[in-house]
């Protein structure tokens, strides 16, 4: 039997807090939320309206300002670190885990090579500290190009 995964990602959250540690009540809700939810959290529109913002664009350039990537692009590194977790503490595979999530595994293999441009069988070896430590290094070059 599958052991379920952490409620949070934890790590991952407390490297945007000291990246970003003067982030606004908006950006943080968001990202807390990805990494409570270990992914996507709806729709940029769907979003942006919980917050009461305008529109999704409105919820683009916060999350621009603030030196975050988009709201997908969040969700994509947050399920990844998840999935790396899950395949690293119960041996199982990514297309295990897709379908287990609901999700077909093509496009899951297709996910982790558009973001890392690794396969999912050299992401898996790295682990989950590479994992964090990529997203940290994208983090921090997407702060340097809000400045």
């Amino acid at each position: 039997m599958l052991a379920e995964s952490p409620s949070m990602l934890a790590y991952s959250l407390a490297v945007v807090r000291c990246l970003r540690p003067d982030m606004p009540l908006f950006a943080r809700a968001v990202v807390e939320a990805i990494m409570l939810t270990e992914g996507p959290i709806g729709s940029a529109d769907e979003v942006a309206e919980r917050l009461g913002l305008t529109s999704r664009f409105k919820l683009a350039r916060i999350l621009r300002h603030e030196g975050l990537p988009p709201l997908h692009r969040l969700a994509e590194w947050a399920m990844l670190e998840s999935w790396v977790t899950t395949a690293e503490r119960d041996g199982v595979s990514l297309c295990h885990i897709a379908i287990r999530s609901k999700r077909h595994p093509s496009a899951c293999y297709r996910l982790v090579k558009g973001l890392t441009g690794l396969g999912w069988e050299e992401v898996r070896v790295l682990g989950t500290a590479w994992v964090q430590s990529e997203f940290s290094n994208r983090l921090r070059r997407c702060g340097r190009l809000a400045d």
